[in-house]
């Protein structure tokens, strides 16, 4: 199974335990985190916890959230991915990006291959996503990937519009 997605830019992989400084550095972000359902980490051990759940959902589901990483450095930028929702039955696809590399086309590019990966190698048949009504930003990379607006609802507690994408819809990859 896939464990490694690259784009021009960007290389993404499933996290390691010794991200954990880094991914702090977005998840304890308050502007970064500010239209999430939980906000902000507090502290670099809910940042530990939070990759230790998601090497787990690796484990169970072949695929979970995974680092970025920008291809020139190697330096991780942001986590992107598909996780399992089961409270609200579907597969999730999700992104965040440290502050400093917002505005520059990488949400788009690694959506498109995210979109790619989830249908061609992990076979799902549908993809959902939910977003603050604020976050004009995520809401146009959806758009540009072919997801459609279904509806708003409550997601974790948030105000948010649900989005969904069916394979059989999906752009020719």
């Amino acid at each position: 199974m896939q464990n490694r997605i690259e784009t021009e830019r960007l290389i993404l992989r499933p996290f390691e335990a010794s991200d954990a400084e880094a991914a702090f550095g977005w998840f304890g972000n308050p502007i970064v985190m500010r239209l999430t359902p939980k906000g902000p980490d507090k502290s670099i051990e809910e940042t530990r916890a939070k990759l230790a759940f998601f090497m787990q959902h690796q484990k169970a589901h072949s695929f979970s959230k995974w680092v970025i990483l920008e291809r020139a450095s190697g330096v991780a930028i942001g986590d992107f991915g598909l996780l399992v929702l089961e409270d609200y039955a579907w597969v999730d696809l999700g992104f965040r990006f440290a502050q400093p590399y917002w505005g520059k086309g990488l949400a788009t590019e690694v959506a498109s291959a995210w979109v790619r990966a989830a249908f061609d190698d992990f076979r799902l048949i549908r993809l959902g996503a939910f977003v603050h009504p604020e976050n004009v930003a995520s809401i146009r990379v959806l758009e540009k990937v072919g997801f459609r607006t279904e509806r708003r609802a409550t997601v974790m507690g948030m105000d948010s519009i649900l989005f969904s994408l069916d394979a059989n819809l999906a752009a020719p990859r």
